[in-house]
């Protein structure tokens, strides 16, 4: 079984079988899900992509969340 980590940031996972951004909620019913951690920072669910190909950290759909999701405070130059 082939595990792989997905960050939960603001309520949200980026899901990679179906390479969109999610609930985290929506989670819970899927199949593919192993292990919920919210006592880790930051919280992360585990999920079986046996049968899926490695996801590009370079996908677009992939960076469109990480920014959507990651915002940085203001500069302490700005």
């Amino acid at each position: 079984m082939a595990l792989r980590k997905a960050f939960v940031s603001g309520g949200h996972v980026y899901c990679q079988p179906r390479r969109e951004d999610r609930d985290v909620a929506m989670c819970f019913g899927c199949r593919r899900l192993r292990e919920v951690n919210d006592r880790s920072s930051p919280p992360f669910i585990q999920c079986d992509v046996t049968d899926m190909p490695q996801a590009d950290a370079n996908d677009p759909r992939f960076v469109e969340w990480w920014y959507a999701h990651h915002r940085r405070g203001p500069s302490a130059h700005g």
